[in-house]
């Protein structure tokens, strides 16, 4: 990694970058990006992406430098209270400002609000700086007031343009998108704001993309975060025609724009001081997986990967099953099912009870799991290192304590307790280690609580850590911990739910809990890690080419439905058809690089496809015919038609593909180069 990064600092040192002074005006710039400050009152007023030409600030008069939360709060409620108390950059005395090579910095002191009467003692140094592929933001807050800063918002850019509004323009992320344009999505309620509002939040996000199809911009921090971040745009001055982006840049002779803010949560308490996350502002030209294949680039060089070694068997075709259990009688009566229907992993809940504050495994587990051992089966149980069960004896007098509390003191939910907590950490290790049945499976799969109830962070002073501590900075910690207990040298798998990439970064594999529309986007940030997801009675044929599609093993997960396997043989055979065409075909489509639609074009009605590439630099293109209810033709439009091959899940011998077929129903073919 180290030379990695050296290599894109000598890059970097050749790019051309330039900062200067014009009027009023300093220009940051290289051969991607151009950034103009005011020197009075250090708001940033242009931002131009020199490569697409997309102009993205263009109006000076909109020009934003950061915002700052200072709650004016006494120890009781009085009426010079007041909780929404911003405190704007671009009404501060003009910023001292430093210039050094292609970085610029901006400090402002004696920071203070329409509504003060004095000046707070709080500074705010903000940095900007050139990098290979945009703008870089740091900055640091030094409190010396005697209220608390909750949240720095850095960069604030008071206008986002819509690059063309003949098309659509997005915000979205790993697993999840909104529109910006032509439709504004309101997610911030319909009481406490301004104006509408969509926001998402780092690091659970992972990133902030905004592209339409030709252009974009990515915002991201390559490590964790410190703080949480929450990324918002605001749609201003609103419109009261319910979700919709007025077309003028005027209404009401107000300016109609798009504002974008980072908002770094740090609850800086007085006389404290608050570094906040650097974070990358970089644009693009190309539609939304160039941007994706961008920050998996820039990521890689910046990542440190945990992972100590992947189990061999983990990185083969296999077919999975959910189950959950009460003894260990029930899991050996799923496995002579399950093994009849060519399953080969069994992802194991219900396993374990709580007493006396500990997980305690249901009777018969052990000699169960060694039962599936004998069978061929593989066992993964799984886990969750802070869910409790609140009910249960013990837990008032040793883990109520450790529950995590919002900013007034109550519990977002009694289930969870505060990885930060110092004593969590070992309390885990010591309840969960000391269970044989963790020892004798082949991995587990841990499901961290993924922020339920809104616990983003923990405000509970007892537990000894930072106002506001985010809940992931623990939670990282005590799953590289597990990791290495667990699954140290490959000798058992440790995976994880897909929650954060940053887990990803620690476990040699995931389920992911996504919608199937984005699954492309996690095979694209991740092209060769092992992901698995559920496949369900009701769509069951749909996931199945969703899997087949991007890679990813096959979870059946009847839910709610008839518990035995073999009571569903169509989709038992089906699924050992794709299983049997995986094994016999690895080469092409499983020990393969996912290369997303480069070098095969392929056209058809409902149709979705992938492209892998193999080390010999074969090609091949998996297609799906997501339709339930009519056939497709497929063509092949870009790609050597003379050196293909065609196989099917149910036709498995290789035929001389002839430029198109036709693809019935929920059916799959792999099109293949020689």
């Amino acid at each position: 990694m180290k030379l990695s990064v050296l290599l894109f600092c000598v890059l970097l040192c050749s790019t051309q970058i330039s900062a200067h002074r014009k009027g009023g005006r300093i220009i940051l710039e290289n051969d991607s990006v151009s950034a103009i400050f005011d020197t009075a009152t250090g708001a940033l007023i242009g931002i131009a992406d020199k490569i697409s030409g997309w102009n993205m600030m263009r109006r000076e008069v909109l020009g934003q430098s950061f915002e700052l939360l200072l709650p004016l709060e006494g120890g009781a409620m009085s009426e010079g209270d007041c909780r929404y108390n911003v405190i704007r950059g671009v009404e501060q005395t003009s910023p001292v400002i430093e210039q050094s090579g292609g970085k610029l910095t901006f400090v402002w002191t004696g920071l203070k609000s329409e509504r003060m009467r004095e000046a707070a003692d709080i500074t705010f140094k903000g940095e900007v700086r050139l990098t290979g592929k945009g703008l870089e933001f740091s900055g640091t807050v030094v409190n010396d007031s005697r209220y608390m800063v909750e949240y720095v918002s850095w960069p604030c850019i008071g206008e986002i343009t819509v690059p063309d509004k003949t098309q659509p323009l997005y915000q979205s992320t790993r697993n999840d998108i909104k529109e910006l344009f032509p439709h504004f999505a309101n997610r911030g309620a319909y009481w406490g704001i301004d104006y509408p509002t969509s926001t998402y939040i780092l690091p659970e996000k992972s990133f902030l993309q905004v592209n339409n199809r030709d252009n974009g911009f990515m915002f991201y921090s390559r490590s964790l975060p410190k703080h949480t971040i929450i990324t918002s745009f605001e749609l201003i001055p609103g419109f009261d025609k319910r979700n919709t982006n007025p077309r003028g840049d005027e209404m009401d002779e107000q300016p109609v724009r798009i504002q974008f803010k980072a908002s770094h949560v740090t609850y800086t308490q007085s006389h404290g001081t608050s570094v906040l996350d650097t974070l990358q502002f970089a644009p693009y030209k190309g539609d939304w997986a160039e941007g994706l294949k961008l920050y998996r680039e820039d990521r890689a060089r910046y990542s440190d990967k945990s992972v100590d070694q992947v189990p061999g068997w983990l990185t083969m075709p296999l077919t999975w099953r959910k189950i959950r259990v009460r003894n260990g009688d029930e899991l050996f009566q799923y496995a002579e099912d399950c093994v009849k229907s060519g399953v080969d992993v069994l992802l194991v809940s219900g396993w374990y009870e709580w007493e006396n504050a500990r997980p305690l495994e249901v009777p018969g587990l052990a000699g169960a799991i060694s039962k599936c051992h004998d069978l061929g089966l593989r066992v993964v149980l799984e886990t969750n290192w802070l869910n409790t069960d609140r009910y249960a004896k013990g837990y008032k007098e040793v883990l109520r304590q450790y529950v995590m509390s919002d900013p007034f003191g109550l519990p977002y939910s009694y289930g969870y307790i505060c990885p930060n907590a110092p004593d969590v950490c070992e309390l885990v290790k010591d309840r969960w280690l000391s269970l044989p049945a963790l020892r004798l499976a082949d991995g587990y799969m841990n499901n961290d609580h993924n922020h339920s109830g809104k616990s983003y962070m923990c405000f509970d002073k007892r537990h000894r850590h930072r106002f506001g501590e985010p809940t992931i900075n623990g939670m990282i910690k005590l799953d590289a911990e597990m990791a290495c207990a667990l699954g140290g040298k490959g000798v058992k798998a440790a995976l994880g739910q897909g929650f954060l990439e940053q887990q990803n970064d620690i476990y040699a594999g995931c389920l992911l809990g996504v919608n199937d529309n984005f699954y492309v986007r996690h095979r694209y940030l991740e092209p060769h890690k092992t992901m698995l997801v559920r496949v369900d009675v009701k769509n069951a044929r749909r996931g199945m080419n969703k899997a087949l599609l991007y890679r990813m093993n096959l979870v059946y997960d009847l839910f709610f439905y008839n518990n035995r396997l073999s009571d569903y043989p169509h989709i038992v055979e089906y699924g050992n058809q794709i299983k049997s065409l995986r094994g016999r075909y690895k080469g092409y489509i499983w020990d393969a690089a996912f290369d997303g639609h480069d070098g095969m074009s392929i056209e058809g009605e409902d149709i979705e496809y992938s492209v892998f590439v193999n080390g010999s630099g074969k090609r091949a293109a998996v297609v799906c015919n997501m339709s339930g209810e009519r056939s497709t033709q497929v063509r092949l439009v870009k790609g050597n038609l003379e050196r293909l091959q065609y196989i099917t899940p149910e036709m498995m011998e290789c035929r001389p593909f002839n430029g198109s077929i036709e693809l019935a129903p929920l059916s799959a073919v792999i099109i293949m180069e020689r």
